[in-house]
């Protein structure tokens, strides 16, 4: 019995179409498993992505899931990965997704030992988060004519990412119905981890939403964001409405230009005395750990308004004027 085993993996091994039906199987019974989990489209479209770079190099290997072995997962594909320079955000990436592949089939019975079990992601260095300034959020939200539809879409699109911080796909998202004026408040159905929340939002951002769905008019569907020919705006296109508008505001070389917005307004919320337990469901962060980071990255900034409105300063400062005032 057992030379048959090995003799099948072997055939396995070094025959291409064999490999490919097995693999291809595998994945889509992960991905169905994905969608059954309600993982967002998103989500399962990368596992998919890079499930597939994956194949390629089993078939380089010329290796099945049934010969492969921890070791070429933790040695060497990541030595592989590294010596084509890859990035660490993308070398992770890959490593999520097979840790996650290799857990399913191993839970599901496929596999007698989960492969990726010791396959752990790359140190990957504190990447830098950039920010706005209050004065390119002036010449930002200056960019847009909100004399016309468009613009005034636009606006109050930028607007409502500073407000609330929300991320482009939740903004995307938004329907009719998720604004709720009577509570003044937006409501994020599908966040990341497919939690939803519920985001206060003030009278600046109010009055322009009002404004907004006023010249929006009725429609037959409850899409918020919608085009002048009256269709559903895609996430493409808010993300490159973004993008031109930071350059008519003439703030170049910006990557991932909605997801600054979301950066800033974490900054500028602990700048004006927020607290962190707030700001991480704002966010809608999981755990603290993202959190904390803004923290650290807006250390500075942190001490120098700590500095302008130290309690015990403004108190020593109070008295130091009674007592001038008294003699």
């Amino acid at each position: 019995m057992t030379q048959q085993k090995n003799s099948v993996e072997t055939i396995v091994a070094y025959d291409a179409p064999a490999v490919k039906a097995l693999y291809g199987e595998a994945v889509r019974l992960f991905l169905m498993d994905c969608r059954f989990r309600n993982l967002s489209p998103y989500t399962i479209e990368g596992y998919h992505v890079y499930l597939t770079s994956f194949h390629r190099t089993l078939e380089a290997w010329q290796l099945s899931l049934n010969t492969l072995t921890p070791k070429d997962l933790s040695v060497r594909m990541i030595n592989e990965m590294l010596e084509q320079n890859l990035k660490p955000n993308t070398i992770n990436g890959k490593i999520r997704t097979l840790q996650q592949f290799f857990k399913f089939l191993y839970h599901d019975g496929q596999l007698q030992v989960n492969l990726a079990d010791t396959l752990k992601p790359i140190k990957n260095d504190q990447r830098v988060i950039h920010t706005f300034t209050e004065e390119q959020v002036q010449r930002i939200l200056a960019a847009p004519d909100p004399n016309t539809f468009t613009g005034l879409r636009d606006y109050t699109i930028m607007l409502l990412f500073l407000e609330t911080g929300i991320r482009v796909m939740e903004m995307y998202n938004l329907t009719i119905p998720d604004i709720n004026f009577e509570e003044n408040t937006v409501l994020i159905r599908m966040g990341k981890g497919r939690k939803s929340r519920t985001i206060p939002i003030q009278s600046t951002c109010i009055d322009s939403l009002k404004r907004y769905i006023a010249e929006r008019g009725s429609q037959s569907f409850d899409k918020l964001w919608i085009t002048v020919f009256d269709s559903p705006m895609a996430r493409n296109s808010m993300i490159h409405m973004v993008k031109d508008h930071l350059a008519k505001a003439d703030i170049t070389d910006v990557k991932g230009a909605c997801h600054i917005f979301r950066h800033t307004m974490a900054k500028f919320f602990l700048m004006n005395g927020g607290d962190i337990f707030t700001l991480q469901y704002l966010l809608g962060h999981a755990n603290l750990e993202m959190t904390r980071y803004y923290i650290e990255l807006f250390n500075t900034d942190l001490h120098k308004q700590h500095e302008k409105y130290s309690p015990i300063e403004n108190l020593t400062n109070e008295e130091d004027f009674a007592e001038s005032e008294v003699e």
